[in-house]
C-alpha cells in the first residue's frame, strides 16, 4: 500500500510542475531516498504514467489517457 501511495504522489508533485522536474528534485520535495524516487519514476516512465526528456520527468500519455477517458459530466465512477 505504502509504494502505491508514493506513487501517487510523485504523480501528483509531477502533474503540479508542467515543466517536470528531475528526481533529485521529487526526492526532496517528498523526502524519499534518492534511490526509492528513482524506482517509483522508473516504475511509472515504463508504465507510460510519467515521460522522461533530459532528465526531466512530466506526465505521461498513460495518465493524459487516463484522465480524458472520464466522461465530464460524472462526478464519480464505478469500478
Amino acid at each position: 500500500m505504502q509504494s502505491v501511495q508514493r506513487a501517487l504522489t510523485v504523480l501528483e508533485h509531477v502533474a503540479a510542475h508542467p515543466d517536470g522536474l528531475n528526481a533529485k528534485r521529487v526526492a526532496r520535495l517528498l523526502g524519499l531516498p534518492l534511490p526509492t524516487t528513482y524506482h517509483l519514476l522508473r516504475t511509472l516512465t515504463h508504465a507510460g504514467w510519467l515521460e522522461r526528456a533530459e532528465g526531466t520527468y512530466r506526465i505521461g500519455p498513460s495518465a493524459l489517457d487516463f484522465s480524458s477517458s472520464r466522461p465530464r459530466d460524472q462526478d464519480s465512477c464505478t469500478i
